[in-house]
């Protein structure tokens, strides 16, 4: 249990950071994220990362279905500080990255802080305390058990609670009834009769898995959706190579890699600025938006060739980016060939044999296969608007649904209102318009490290925004939305399937935007409780000295290792514009580390990260 304020601060040295217990729900990326970087940049922490299933990864350890993988290349979807040379292929199915993951989580020593089997049920925030009290339970056993925290982090993201159509008649049908999110490996689609529900990324990516094996499938569609060729932002690459939706990472090639630190940096920073340089398309009315429509409208029009009426049936009339952007070129070439049917019908009932659609029309299977996602009408998953009770209960009883209704909401994306010491990972509004998530986790968890980091050092005994800020914020998101394709008339998840309702997910900007914009928290924006005395708030300052000059060892000049090292300030102002900004996200932000020939190896045990290189946020690092 993390220790109270001392009975003498003003004793202390003013680095000597006061104990802290932190408690993060959720392993998955950004779990995986807090695990990695908190121990390195907080002093005095004691950290537990509660987790429900039996490994690190989330969505990637949960989801095993054929042809999962990415929609961007792992060279963009990985962490910054966690460079892996060793991927097979440009795009390799998602076991390969659950791979990756746990070896992250391995090397950074995230699995000595994560308890498995661990479901969250309730935190209930104490005034008195200054904490949270958080219930788990055992998987194994079913009990209950109880923590305490002075800092809640939720990363449990909102793809995770999957979910059965809401079809009658499920229980009726006599052959395989199946759901990606909770998929049977044992199950093998050869010569049978497929029916796939689902038109979102997982239903383009499983079609094409299996459309080669089944004897026939039919793909139920409800909606349109746009269709970018090849990889979609990381196209380029494909056609550099001559490659048709993916190519393989030869041996020599990783191997290269490997031993090059320095060109495989060189290749992220090209894969990187693709999908950088794609925030343009998102805006009504621009060139690029328009440019962008009749690219996607031409290829569409050119991969339905051989089935010239499927262009009308899935061409959306709404810009792209409206919706979530499907990378599903190999799906909407499966659906040309002989084997295979694009049904656009709801299923309005399931039967002993198959399915009847809108039009009464019955059709009998071997197999339906329901890849219709996860429950995102409810942001996220474990808050229920609709009931009486919450797992979440903040200040004055105040409970998150409360604060979610109508819509989830939190201040810049991390900081729900009336939940002190309480940051979410992955939050409402924080999903990039363009560039990696990934990075989007690493510079939310940079952002919660300073917050936590003034509430050790200054006595803090909670933290939370002001109304006022967050009203600021939601204003400001609203206004950039309305310039965006967002804002169209469309049925989309990003505004929880309501034409005309707010953009939850989406921060506004790209993720080179949200990097700047989470790197300096304005914590005149919060609200504090100390716990110091009303009348001797300023005795955080301590003793005068910080902890080198006491104890005579350590660096007492650190400060000089942030200085500038280039050759001399009028030829760096000379110079300044001669570099692409979106080029120096790996080697210059607080997400970089420094590039040293012990990058990431294929099997845990193997090599060596490095620390996180956090210096633009002058944050220190903690071993």
């Amino acid at each position: 249990m993390a220790s109270r304020v001392p009975s003498r601060p003003d004793e202390r040295c003013i680095d000597d950071y006061r104990s802290i217990k932190v408690i993060c729900i959720g392993a998955g990326m950004c779990g995986i994220a807090v695990g990695c970087l908190f121990p390195q940049h907080i002093p005095n922490l004691e950290l537990t990362i509660y987790e429900k299933n039996s490994e690190v990864g989330g969505t990637w350890f949960e989801n095993h279905y054929p042809g999962l993988r990415p929609d961007l290349t792992p060279h963009v979807y990985q962490y910054t500080f966690a460079s892996n040379p060793n991927w097979t292929k440009f795009y390799p199915p998602g076991e390969e990255f659950e791979e990756y993951l746990k070896t992250v989580a391995a090397k950074y020593e995230v699995y000595k802080n994560t308890r498995f089997g661990h479901k969250f049920l309730s935190a209930i925030w104490s005034e008195e305390d200054g904490q949270w009290e958080v219930s788990v339970q055992k998987l194994d056993d079913g009990t209950t058990v109880k923590d305490r925290a002075d800092i809640l982090i939720k990363a449990t993201g909102f793809l995770n609670d999957w979910r059965w159509p809401n079809v009658p008649g499920r229980e009726k049908f006599k052959g395989y009834m199946l759901h990606t999110a909770n998929w049977n490996d044992n199950f093998d689609p050869s010569g049978k009769k497929v029916a796939v529900l689902g038109y979102g990324s997982t239903g383009v990516q499983i079609t094409p898995a299996i459309q080669p094996l089944v004897k026939h499938l039919d793909h139920y569609v409800r909606g349109k959706v746009w269709v970018p060729p090849g990889g979609g932002t990381n196209m380029e690459e494909l056609i550099e190579r001559g490659a048709h939706n993916n190519f393989d990472h030869k041996l020599e090639e990783r191997k290269y890699f490997t031993q090059n630190p320095k060109s495989y940096l060189q290749f992220r920073k090209k894969q990187e600025s693709y999908c950088n340089n794609v925030q343009k398309i998102f805006f009504k009315g621009s060139e690029a938006q328009r440019e962008f429509t009749a690219f996607l409208d031409a290829n569409l029009k050119e991969t339905t060739k051989p089935k010239p009426w499927l262009y009308d049936t899935l061409r959306p009339n709404y810009p792209p980016g409206c919706r979530r952007l499907i990378m599903g070129q190999a799906w909407l070439e499966s659906m040309q060939e002989a084997n295979a049917s694009i049904i656009p019908k709801d299923v309005v009932e399931f039967t002993e044999k198959g399915i009847i659609d809108s039009d009464g029309v019955e059709r009998e299977y071997d197999a339906i296969i329901c890849a219709t996602g996860f429950d995102t009408l409810v942001f996220p998953p474990d808050i229920r608007l609709d009931s009486s009770t919450t797992p979440f209960i903040g200040r004055n009883g105040t409970t998150l649904a409360e604060v979610w209704d109508p819509d989830p909401v939190a201040y810049f994306s991390v900081n729900p209102e009336q939940m002190p010491n309480m940051f979410l990972m992955f939050g409402p509004n924080s999903a990039p318009f363009a560039g990696s998530i990934v990075h989007t986790f690493e510079a939310c968890a940079f952002y919660i490290i300073q917050c936590i980091q003034k509430i050790q050092r200054e006595y803090i005994k909670s933290m939370v925004c002001k109304p006022q800020a967050l009203r600021s914020w939601l204003k400001h998101v609203d206004r950039h939305m309305n310039k965006t394709v967002m804002s169209a008339n469309c049925v989309t998840w990003f505004k929880r399937n309501n034409p005309d309702g707010r953009v939850i997910t989406s921060w506004p900007g790209s993720a080179m935007h949200g990097y700047l914009g989470w790197k300096s928290p304005r914590f005149e924006d919060f609200e504090y409780t100390s716990w110091l005395p009303d009348d001797d708030t300023m005795a955080w300052i301590g003793n005068g000295n910080i902890s080198a000059e006491l104890t005579n060892s350590g660096d007492t000049t650190n400060y000089m290792d942030y200085t500038d090292s280039s050759k001399s300030l009028s030829e760096v102002i000379v110079n300044s514009d001669a570099k692409n900004v979106t080029d120096s996200f790996l080697d210059k932000s607080a997400l970089s580390h420094k590039i040293s020939p012990q990058v990431l190896s294929p099997h845990p045990g193997n090599g060596a990260l490095p620390n996180v290189d956090s210096k633009s946020f002058g944050l220190p690092v903690y071993d």
